[in-house]
């Protein structure tokens, strides 16, 4: 077993690899590269990646 990242080559077909991208209170949301960054951010509301408050329907379990 390896602790060292693996890295992928993003899903876009740019070449770049691709980086894990997580929303304000540090949810995992999808792994791409800086070309396609704006067209991934843009499937999620705003608010998701710059409020850690923003509103949801369902319930987030909070770290221990």
């Amino acid at each position: 077993m390896s602790y060292f990242p693996t890295l992928r080559l993003c899903p876009c077909a740019s070449g770049q690899y691709g980086e894990p991208r997580f929303d304000a209170r540090g949810i995992y949301l999808t792994t791409c590269c800086d070309r396609c960054l704006a067209a991934r951010m843009a499937q999620f509301r705003p608010e998701v990646l710059t409020d850690p408050n923003y509103q949801t329907d369902e319930p987030i379990e909070e770290d221990e």
